[in-house]
């Protein structure tokens, strides 16, 4: 059984989000190995980035990576600022493109002095035309919404800070 494109990415994606950092397949031929920690050789790869993943039994292995923060394309917004005492920050838990609305004509789901509840959606991520809402942790108001509307983020940048004390 070969492994499709589509099967190591999903693989990959439910890793992440599971918090693997280490993971082996084999079955009927077909070998899948994931190592998050391991960058090549001598070298650590950046927390929750896939550095190989290897089919066996195809001319070339499968090689999926995700850059590291250090690596971001000239162009892209900077990274947000460090945790600010008393707020929490709201990160992204894939790499993907980030949308503030529900449609292109909707509003945003927050503003900047919007309060929010736990649980409550403040933004979407997609991956892959996968659209993932992505909700606040805490109740309070959003001080601060650190993505614009429709750009690349990478998994664990803030989005957004709240201050749950307000």
């Amino acid at each position: 059984m070969a492994l499709s494109a589509r099967d190591v990415i999903e693989i990959l994606r439910t890793l992440d989000r599971l918090g693997y950092r280490r993971f082996r397949y084999e079955q009927d031929g077909a070998r899948l190995e994931v190592d998050a920690m391991a960058g090549g050789e001598g070298e650590a790869a950046a927390p929750g980035t896939a550095s190989t993943a290897g089919v066996a039994g195809t001319a070339e292995p499968v090689v999926v990576e995700e850059p590291a923060a250090a690596s971001v394309p000239a162009g892209a917004p900077p990274a947000a600022a460090p945790p600010r005492e008393g707020l929490v920050g709201v990160e992204c838990p894939m790499t993907g493109t980030f949308y503030r609305a529900p449609a292109p004509d909707a509003p945003p789901f927050v503003e900047v002095g919007a309060g929010v509840g736990a649980g409550d959606t403040v933004c979407l991520v997609d991956v892959m035309k996968l659209f993932n809402s992505i909700p606040a942790s805490v109740a309070g108001t959003v001080v601060e919404i650190c993505a614009e509307n429709e750009t690349r983020v990478e998994a664990g940048q803030p989005l957004m800070w709240i201050d749950p004390a307000c």
